[in-house]
C-alpha cells in the first residue's frame, strides 16, 4: 500500500515528481501532464529508488537549513541586503532595513526600488553608474527616503547577478547609512574653508607640507609666488617647483627640521624679492614631525628702505664727517686772528689808555669783551668737533671715580655759590661702557649747570643718583634752580642755544650740545623734567658693562 506522498520538487513545463512511501522504501512518481482532445491526461512513470530519495531528502534539508541561516545572518547585519529583479521591483531584503528606513519586510517586497531614492533620477544613476564600473561598484553615495520622510545620505556597494541561464538578472547588494560620516565631512570641510580663509588672510605666505615634498594647504599668497592658485597646488610636490639645486638644498634643509624637531629661520633672495623664511617641524599624533610648515614675509620694501636709510645714512655720516672737520679747522684757525685782535687790544690799553677819554675806555672794554666771548666760543666749538673725532675708545669702568673726579673741577664754583652737591652711596657698584674723559665732561657739564643756574633766594642743592634699567644705567640729575619752560625741553640741548642773555647767566649756549653728542656716542638717550621756579632733573643713560 502506498504511504503519504511527498512533493519534494515541483517542476516547470507540466511536470511533477514525487516521493512515495510503498512498504520499506521509496517510490518516485513522476507524473507528466498532457492535454489531449482538450482533455488533461496525467502519465505517470514511477520506479523505486528508496536510496537516492534519502539522499535527496538530506541535501534538501541541508539545502533549506542553509538558506535559513543566510536569512538569519542577513536579518541580523546591521546594513541592508537586497536584491531586485531586472525590473527594479523588489525580490528580497534584510529585517535590518526596518531599523534604518522604518519599512516592514512586507511592506517593501515586490515594490519598485525607486520608491526608496530621494530622487527621481537617483536609481537610473546608480544602474548607469554599475554599467559604466563594468558591472560592480564599491561606496556609492546616494540618497535615501526614510518612511517618516527624511531624506538619508546611504552608501552602497552593489552589482548586477546573473541568473540561472547565466543572464543579467537584476542588482543586489549592500546599502549602509552615511549620515554621521556625512555630517564628519561636512565639518571637516568647514573646518578646512575655515582655516583657508585664515590663511589666506595672512598677507605671509604660508604652506605646509610633508617631507617628501607633498604639498597639504597653501594660502593664496604662497600660491600666487608659483604663478597658481592654492586649489591648482593641494597634492602636487613642492620640489618640483624648483631647479634641482634649489631643490635639493631645500629638501635638506627640510629633513633637518624633521630630524631635529627645531625650527630654522633664513633670509632668501628670490629674484627682485627679499623674503624672510621660517620653517617649523609639525608633529603626528605619536609626537614625532611627519609635517612642516613654512611662513614666509615679503620683506622688499623693508630691504629696500632699510637700504636707502643706509644709504643716507652713509651720506649723512659722511656730511657730519666733513662739517665737523670744517669746524675743527674754522676753528682752529680763528684763534690766530683772536690772539692777535686780543693782544693788540691789550697793547692798545697799555700804551693809549691814559689818553682816552671815557667813551674810548668803554669801546676798548667792549672789543675785548667781545675777542674773549670769541675766543671761548672758538674753544666750545673746537670741544663739540672733538668729540666724535678725537674720542678715547670706550672701555668698561666705574663711574662714581668719573663722578668725584668732575666734582673735584667744581668744586670752586660750588664753593663760590654755597650750594652742595648729594651723591646717592650704596647699592650695586654701577660699572658702565663709556670713554673716561667724556663722562668727565658730561657729569662737569649737567652739574656744573645746575649751580649755575640757581635760584636767586635758596642755595644750589644737587643730588646725583643711579638705577639699573635692563642693559643699561641711568644717572639722575637732580637741582633746585629756576627750572625750565617744557617748551624748551628740545631746544636746550641744540648748539649755541640760549634761554638767558649773557648778562644774566655767563656761557655759549653749548654745554647741553655738548652733552648730548657724547651720551649719543655711547649710544645712550638723554632728556629733561622740569617745572619753572622748581628745579630740573636731567637724566641720560650710558650702557652697562658685562661682569667679568
Amino acid at each position: 500500500m502506498l504511504g503519504p506522498i511527498r512533493e519534494f520538487v515541483s517542476l516547470e513545463g507540466g511536470f511533477a515528481l514525487y516521493y512515495v512511501l510503498a512498504g520499506l522504501g521509496y517510490v518516485a512518481i513522476l507524473i507528466a501532464l498532457m492535454l489531449v482532445d482538450s482533455d488533461r491526461l496525467a502519465a505517470v512513470l514511477g520506479e523505486e529508488v528508496s536510496r537516492q530519495a534519502e539522499a535527496l531528502e538530506t541535501q534538501v534539508e541541508r539545502q533549506v537549513q542553509a538558506r535559513e541561516d543566510l536569512r538569519a545572518i542577513l536579518d541580523n547585519m546591521p546594513d541592508i541586503f537586497y536584491r531586485t529583479d531586472t525590473e527594479g521591483r523588489l525580490l528580497m531584503v534584510s529585517r535590518s532595513v526596518e531599523g534604518l528606513l522604518g519599512y516592514t519586510v512586507e511592506e517593501v517586497l515586490g515594490l519598485d526600488s525607486a520608491f526608496f531614492h530621494g530622487s527621481d533620477d537617483s536609481r537610473p544613476q546608480l544602474v548607469a553608474a554599475l554599467e559604466a564600473a563594468g558591472g560592480s561598484i564599491i561606496d556609492y553615495e546616494l540618497r535615501l527616503r526614510h518612511k517618516d520622510g527624511r531624506i538619508l545620505w546611504a552608501s552602497t556597494s552593489s552589482r548586477f547577478y546573473l541568473d540561472a541561464q547565466g543572464r543579467r538578472g537584476g542588482t543586489e547588494g549592500v546599502v549602509r547609512l552615511i549620515e554621521e560620516r556625512k555630517r564628519t565631512e561636512l565639518y571637516i570641510r568647514e573646518n578646512q574653508a575655515l582655516i583657508q580663509a585664515m590663511l589666506d588672510a595672512s598677507s605671509d605666505a604660508i604652506m605646509l607640507f610633508r617631507p617628501d615634498g607633498t604639498l597639504l594647504a597653501v594660502n593664496e599668497v604662497m600660491a600666487a609666488r608659483f604663478g597658481r592658485r592654492a586649489t591648482e597646488l593641494t597634492g602636487s610636490c613642492l620640489w618640483d617647483m624648483f631647479p634641482p639645486d634649489v631643490a635639493k638644498a631645500r629638501e635638506e634643509a627640510v629633513t633637518r627640521v624633521v630630524q631635529t624637531g627645531e625650527a630654522i629661520h633664513y633670509l632668501d633672495r628670490r629674484g627682485d624679492l627679499y623674503l624672510d623664511n621660517s620653517i617649523y617641524p609639525v608633529p603626528g599624533v605619536d609626537g614625532v614631525p611627519d609635517k612642516v610648515a613654512v611662513y614666509s614675509r615679503d620683506i622688499t620694501a623693508q630691504t629696500l628702505a632699510e637700504q636707502k636709510v643706509a644709504t643716507y645714512l652713509a651720506e649723512l655720516e659722511r656730511s657730519n664727517a666733513e662739517l665737523e672737520q670744517f669746524a675743527y679747522v674754522a676753528s682752529h684757525d680763528l684763534r690766530e686772528p683772536l690772539r692777535m685782535i686780543s693782544s693788540y687790544l691789550s697793547l692798545l690799553e697799555r700804551r693809549y689808555a691814559p689818553k682816552l677819554e671815557g667813551d674810548g675806555l668803554e669801546f676798548l672794554a667792549f672789543a675785548r669783551d667781545g675777542a674773549q666771548r670769541m675766543d671761548r666760543l672758538v674753544l666750545d666749538l673746537l670741544d663739540f668737533s672733538r668729540i666724535q673725532r678725537k674720542g678715547s675708545p670706550i672701555v668698561a669702568m666705574d663711574a662714581d671715580p668719573l663722578l668725584h673726579q668732575a666734582l673735584r673741577h667744581l668744586a670752586p664754583a660750588i664753593e663760590e655759590s654755597g650750594g652742595a652737591v648729594e651723591v646717592a652711596e650704596g647699592g650695586e657698584a654701577v660699572r658702565v661702557m663709556g670713554d673716561p674723559d667724556q663722562v668727565i665732561r658730561l657729569f662737569q657739564n649737567l652739574i656744573g649747570n645746575a649751580v649755575k643756574y640757581r635760584a636767586p633766594d635758596r642755595a644750589p642743592l644737587v643730588k646725583v643718583s643711579w638705577q639699573r634699567t635692563g642693559g643699561e644705567w641711568e644717572c639722575v640729575v637732580a637741582d633746585n634752580g629756576i627750572g625750565i619752560d617744557p617748551q624748551y625741553f628740545e631746544r636746550i640741548f641744540g648748539i649755541f642755544q640760549r634761554l638767558h642773555t649773557p648778562d644774566a647767566y655767563a656761557g655759549t649756549g653749548i654745554g647741553l650740545a655738548i652733552c648730548k653728542k657724547i651720551v649719543e656716542r655711547h649710544g645712550g638717550r638723554i632728556w629733561v623734567e622740569s617745572v619753572p621756579d622748581q628745579g630740573s632733573v636731567f637724566h641720560f643713560t650710558l650702557p652697562a658693562a658685562q661682569p667679568t
